[in-house]
């Protein structure tokens, strides 16, 4: 079984999906932690689940904008 390589498309599909399954992600772990500090005074393992998905996600940007521009 060979897999195709995807079209220009599809290509746009899967990244508009990635942006909006990441700002899903962010917003709700974003507010499981206002809601966790407001209620229980403290920061869950949500804010780090979230600080090191974001991280990740800026720092894959930054590696991929300097690759793109040697």
């Amino acid at each position: 079984m060979r897999i195709k390589k995807a079209d220009e498309m599809e290509i746009y599909e899967n990244k508009q999906a990635a942006k909006n399954s990441f700002l899903f992600y962010t917003a709700a772990l974003l507010l499981w932690t206002l809601y966790d500090f407001i209620v229980k005074g403290q920061r869950g393992i949500e804010f780090l689940i979230l600080m090191i998905g974001t991280a990740i996600f800026f720092w894959t940007r930054v590696y991929y904008k300097r690759k793109a521009h040697k």
